[in-house]
């Protein structure tokens, strides 16, 4: 019987809470990096970068699975399926997991992640009856398909050698033919020790001497393919070129009805015998893997999706993300997420995700941008969204219109060594709804400029405390102070460190300007590194301050009376790489060593979440985004995006909105009742309808309450009407509803 994985987990924000909600999680990776596909039940299962998905020829639809869906590893090296109704799926850390045809996980097999190699992807597998063989870097797995446990290992299948990656393995007259870069090796399946050198011997004449990369059983003979061409031999001893097939390399075999795919440098053939070959595909593109959905339709796998050759060739990507690198996230105040992309491989400007769908800007969608390289993004006020690139200005959207801004036609200028090369970093919004944004580099040290929508006019302001530098983070507190620190520290230049800047309301009124520059040098209290990567204001107007030894706060930055630099203990040495707040103002701070939450002061650590006690895909955390209105906060990894569903929204205005739902609500349940449309620290009584208090609780996520239909001593409260009074803190709004409760 098959087990569901379910991995939605649940943590408690605070003590003392009445019930915790309930967090589900869900990766966003890029699935484009096709690595292996399979062919089952009128479907093609593809083994990505990013995860599986599965891809339906005959209707378009896609269905894609990552590690919150129950894979063991977000990258998914090879895949094959059996002939019944079950995909097995290789991955990069070795792990190898069944799925049914729903994309459940129903198995999976460890062995190899628990192993000491130090690399572990399973790269192929080739199945014969109850037997799955597993290739790797260090050698060929095998594995019971019944029990689903390792049979045997073969790791000295190349005498003299030590672990040698295993690129093919076929069944042939008695014999395991395995290939490697060495040649051919093979021995005798009836063999005892075979996880031994002794029964093993190495064929490597003609072309197999170059390497061999795919072994299969076609038509009675055996195929090898290597880098000086196809071979094939019918007795497993002597081996003679396939002249039909140019010579060079043969990257993949696959069998189709009758015929062999043959994947090759110079393009895709079909081999129908050994004298008889045609060309499917040498369109430029070059295919990772190749199978036969039908005779007549072949769909490639490549580093952009899927190649489709039939009657038309088309390139088919499937939904999400275009890419996985990601260099930062904003949310917009609808609710969307934006994506800068920075460098990336696929072509794509930076990304926006509405909850549903993805959509990928590009210089090749959207003429108006100057390039593809866009590391930075903020969502503004207005509704606008800014774009800031490496060396073309910035982008700055609002609806379907983008314009871009640069040294020809803004107060932005470029480097030293060449005045058009103007990069931006992040941006702000001030109380009158200027945008604010760094100028990293700039030329003559102006590393700050505003930019004033209503009047179309641009000011700069310079940095006198330092060289051009990298001035990436920017945020500004509610007295109009500007804060950007140096993402480069003491790598580079002579100055670094956080920088404040205050115009006093005046923009073209420079003479009354305020600025100054906290370094280490300067000895101020708290300051904990000259490279600062992240700066926030958060809801109490507090200034936050992540860099590469942790993080710090200044709890008022009214300048005149600035307090001092807090350190954050329980971060120190910490590399943080992105601060965010939720709607109970909650510090959500990203690391290389994952995510942090802390308290509204950041004096407790609330919860901890990394590759061990979490789904997220990777460690190393490189921005972080909260979406305070939908209660959903948003981290950048190297494998994309992961979404947390927390459950903590922003608070009402007033009571005018309260729900409850379920109603009526079943108890016990596993999902717990929700109180929504609550004002700010909203405090909850539950009474029955004699007027007894039977529970009372603050409420855990904002604009939510969460409650499991128990009294204060946690025991299950009987059928009946219940009154739920809800009031703010200071007692000035309240308001009355009801739930009734189905004891089962």
């Amino acid at each position: 019987m098959s087990r569901k994985i379910i991995l939605s987990l649940v943590f408690t924000l605070s003590c003392g809470l009445a019930s915790a909600q309930t967090l589900t999680w869900k990766n966003f990776s890029s699935m484009y990096n096709v690595n292996q596909l399979a062919v089952i039940q009128g479907k093609v299962w593809a083994a990505t970068s990013g995860g599986v998905f599965s891809y339906s020829p005959l209707d378009g639809t896609f269905n894609q699975y990552t590690t919150t869906e129950g894979l063991s590893d977000i990258e998914a090296t090879s895949i094959t399926a059996d002939s019944g109704s079950t995909v097995l799926v290789g991955e990069g850390n070795g792990a190898i997991d069944e799925l049914d045809m729903s994309g459940q996980r129903l198995r999976s097999q460890q062995d190899i992640v628990k192993s000491s190699a130090l690399s572990k992807q399973v790269t192929s597998m080739f199945l014969s009856g109850d037997t799955l063989f597993a290739c790797t870097p260090f050698g060929v797995v095998v594995i019971s398909r019944s029990s689903f446990g390792v049979l045997d290992s073969y790791t000295h299948f190349v005498p003299s050698q030590g672990s040698v990656q295993a690129n093919g393995v076929a069944l042939f007259e008695g014999n395991i033919y395995v290939g490697s870069q060495f040649g051919l090796s093979y021995a005798p399946q009836s063999g005892v020790n075979l996880a031994a050198p002794d029964l093993w011997t190495v064929t490597d004449t003609l072309g197999l001497n170059y390497g061999v990369n795919a072994v299969m059983v076609f038509n009675g003979l055996l195929m090898v393919g290597t880098n000086q061409g196809l071979y094939y031999s019918g007795d497993g001893r002597t081996f003679t070129l396939v002249s039909v097939i140019p010579q060079g390399t043969v990257e993949t075999l696959s069998e189709g009805s009758g015929f062999l795919l043959v994947n090759t440098s110079s393009g895709l053939y079909r081999l129908n015998a050994v004298n008889s070959a045609s060309i499917i595909y040498n369109g430029g593109v070059q295919l990772n893997h190749a199978v036969a959905y039908s005779d007549t339709l072949i769909i490639g796998a490549t580093g952009q999706g899927l190649l489709s050759v039939g009657s038309a060739v088309q390139v088919i990507v499937p939904p999400g993300p275009a890419t996985n690198t990601i260099s930062h996230l904003s949310v917009d105040g609808s609710g969307n997420l934006w994506c800068s992309t920075s460098l990336n491989d696929v072509g794509v400007a930076f990304m926006e995700f509405n909850g549903k769908t993805w959509r990928n800007y590009s210089v090749a969608q959207d003429s108006m941008l100057p390039s593809n390289t866009f590391f930075q993004i903020s969502a503004l006020c207005g509704g606008r969204i800014l774009a800031g690139s490496w060396g073309f200005g910035m982008a700055l959207l609002q609806g379907d219109s983008i314009s871009v801004y640069n040294n020809s036609n803004s107060g932005l200028v470029g480097v030293q060594q060449n005045p058009s090369y103007v990069l931006v970093g992040d941006a702000v919004c001030d109380s009158s709804g200027d945008i604010w944004m760094t100028n990293p580099f700039a030329y003559n040290g102006n590393v700050i400029a505003a930019y004033v929508p209503a009047q179309n006019k641009w000011y700069t302001f310079n940095n006198i405390y330092c060289a051009p530098s990298k001035f990436v983070p920017i945020a500004i507190d509610p007295y109009g102070g500007i804060w950007t620190g140096d993402e480069y520290g003491d790598s580079q230049g002579a100055y670094h460190g956080l920088f404040y800047y205050n115009a006093n309301g005046t923009l073209s009124n420079k003479t009354d300007d305020i600025s100054s520059l906290m370094d280490v040098a300067s000895q101020t209290s708290g300051y904990l590194s000259d490279q600062v990567n992240a700066l926030a204001v958060d809801n109490e107007g507090q200034l936050w301050i992540g860099t590469t030894l942790g993080l710090g706060a200044i709890y008022d930055p009214n300048p005149a009376y600035q307090s001092g630099i807090s350190s954050i203990y329980s971060m120190l040495d910490q590399d943080v790489s992105g601060i965010d707040y939720d709607a109970l103002d909650h510090k959500w701070v990203s690391t290389a060593t994952g995510v942090y939450v802390l308290s509204s002061d950041g004096n407790t650590r609330l919860a901890q979440y990394n590759t061990t006690d979490s789904p997220l895909p990777s460690d190393n955390v490189i921005s972080v985004a909260c979406d305070r209105a939908h209660g959903i906060v948003y981290f950048a990894t190297p494998y994309g995006v992961t979404q947390l569903d927390m459950g903590v929204q922003q608070p009402q205005q007033d009571f005018s909105k309260l729900k409850i739902f379920p109603d009526p609500a079943k108890i016990p349940t596993t999902q717990p009742i929700q109180i929504v449309g609550l004002v700010a620290n909203s405090q909850i009584k539950i009474f029955s309808v004699d007027g007894r208090l039977v529970d009372e609780f603050q409420a855990q996520g904002g604009k939510i309450a969460y409650w499991n239909g128990t009294d204060s001593a946690g025991r299950l409260l009987p059928t009946g009407v219940y009154i739920v009074v809800a009031y703010s803190s200071d007692g000035s709004q309240s308001t009355v509803a009801k739930i009734a409760l189905v004891r089962q």
